[in-house]
């Protein structure tokens, strides 16, 4: 975990830039909700965070039009592991089915069209490895079921915070 001082010194000397990431979340949380970036809700990221050249509101159309023809995904809770170079991130890793992965592809081909960059290309597409993060809160448990039903655009720098992160939409697939 980088510490306060050199994260301030980083964007001191190189800037923060604009992120998001595409997410399942698994209990509500209301559009403009903020939260800090240690305390993320229960959720599965779909696409990890990213740089695009479109703003906000053009992403959230284009979004608004794929998930219009999408339907749910379904997967369910397995193993325990922990990701990470020191093994230090929990995670409950899904079953990839193939509605998940099908998600997956074609909300990261729609990105491509707006100019994504990922931090994390590996974890992409043939490298995709669907998980939840097991939080403080909450967690999910091996055989649990899950669906995604809408996907959340998460701002991963509001008001160039960048130990702040926002909710800007949450948009239904199809049923």
């Amino acid at each position: 975990m980088r510490s306060e001082r050199f994260l301030l010194r980083e964007y001191s000397m190189s800037g923060f830039t604009q992120k998001y990431a595409i997410i399942q979340l698994f209990e509500p949380i209301p559009v403009g909700t903020q939260f800090a970036s240690d305390k993320w809700p229960l959720h599965s990221t779909i696409v990890d965070t990213f740089a695009i050249d479109w703003d906000a509101e053009t992403m959230k159309n284009q979004l608004e039009k794929l998930l219009k023809k999408q339907r749910t995904a379904y997967s369910a809770a397995e193993d325990d592991a922990f990701f990470g170079p020191e093994k230090q991130t929990h995670v409950v890793l899904l079953s990839q089915t193939e509605s998940l992965k099908k998600l997956h592809y074609d909300v990261t081909s729609l990105l491509e069209h707006g100019g994504l960059t990922l931090n994390d290309p590996q974890f992409a597409r043939e490298g995709f490895l669907p998980h939840a993060t097991v939080q403080k809160h909450a967690r999910l448990h091996k055989g649990d079921e899950v669906s995604f039903t809408a996907l959340t655009i998460i701002d991963m720098f509001p008001d160039n915070d960048p130990y702040q992160r926002r909710v800007l939409a949450t948009i239904p697939l199809r049923a």
